[in-house]
């Protein structure tokens, strides 16, 4: 137990790191990608096969190279739009790191969107808690309210868009509430973890919670406020829209004339069913989605189906990933144990 507690400190007191702890953390980071990556390119392997490899190949080559950089593009403004809600969290904070060091550590976020649940996304609240030189613990709330405000835009904008079109909404909800309900009641609301306190304060591991949990939640209840969610959405909903747009372009890259609605409700809702499934990167679950909704709601031709999904989610989630890779590299620096003297 005391190993247990001794272990925690050390990443919520982030001056207690060492040098092997540092090698570790950067090792295991690479392999979360090399990893995520080796597992998409097999799922994009069985996608190419399954449409026809040669056809679903021709038809990847073929596709317009500008509308398809629009598609990135989206994805990135996306991104930036994002920033302004991170930048928000961080003045509730009265945090003031420098712009260009709190951009990277926003931005290395998305390299960890290839970890179950986006949970290794906590990595960036420990690189905030070395630049702002406080307690990790006090710092996590932003990332798990970025976290549950980004689930929120997305349940928000599939909502909508499945009652618009009247297709799976039944699925469409129990789905939005599969997502969201657990981060509220485990992160955002202190009601379950102050009813199991007593049980969890009896069980090893879970006794680390229990010392850390009111620290936590008094730190999170900062954010824990209308006007917060109130602006994390005006910020989320439109940086999902286009987020999902990328699919739309990808689409008008490869030609087909698909309407913009359409197909932001196709990539919304594949994106949805692959966020419930926390399977790292949500691969082969969207990827699956993307195939099968293209075919049934848009009525895409098999081949272009099982293509625009393998270019969507090169544009969408590894174009992120990769993206923050650079970042979540860099800021790496900011782990290093300081010298003494």
């Amino acid at each position: 137990m005391a190993k247990e507690e001794s272990v925690w400190h050390a990443i919520t007191h982030p001056r207690n790191i060492g040098n092997e702890q540092y090698r570790r953390l950067i090792h295991k980071a690479r392999l979360f990608v090399g990893g995520g990556l080796l597992v998409s390119i097999c799922v994009f392997f069985v996608l190419a096969w399954l449409g026809g490899i040669n056809t679903v190949i021709d038809k990847m080559l073929s596709a317009n190279p500008f509308l398809y950089l629009m598609a990135f593009i989206s994805v990135f403004v996306a991104l930036a739009l994002r920033y302004i809600k991170w930048s928000y969290y961080l003045r509730m904070y009265k945090l003031k790191p420098p712009f260009w060091k709190s951009l990277a550590v926003y931005f290395s976020l998305y390299a960890m969107d290839i970890t179950p649940g986006q949970i290794g996304r906590m990595v960036a609240a420990y690189t905030l808690s070395r630049i702002s030189k406080s307690h990790t613990i006090k710092v996590i709330p932003v990332v798990t309210m970025d976290i549950f405000t980004d689930a929120i835009g997305f349940a928000i904008l599939t909502f909508l868009t499945s009652v618009y079109f009247d297709s799976y909404v039944i699925y469409v909800v129990i789905a939005d509430i599969v997502l969201v309900a657990p981060i509220f009641l485990f992160l955002v609301n202190n009601w379950f973890f102050n009813a199991a306190k007593g049980f969890m304060s009896k069980h090893g591991l879970f006794r680390i919670f229990t010392i850390y949990g009111d620290e936590y939640f008094a730190s999170q209840s900062v954010l824990n406020k209308p006007s917060v969610y109130l602006v994390s959405l005006l910020v989320t909903i439109p940086a999902t829209f286009l987020w999902a747009s990328a699919f739309y372009f990808t689409l008008l890259a490869m030609g087909p004339h698909v309407a913009l609605g359409p197909s932001i409700f196709v990539f919304s809702t594949s994106t949805l069913f692959g966020m419930v499934s926390t399977i790292p990167g949500n691969i082969g679950v969207t990827d699956g989605s993307l195939v099968a909704l293209s075919q049934t709601f848009l009525n895409l031709p098999s081949s272009t189906s099982y293509a625009a999904a393998i270019m969507a989610r090169l544009a969408t989630l590894w174009f992120g990933i990769i993206f923050g890779s650079i970042f979540l590299f860099y800021t790496m620096r900011y782990w290093k144990p300081r010298r003494k003297g």
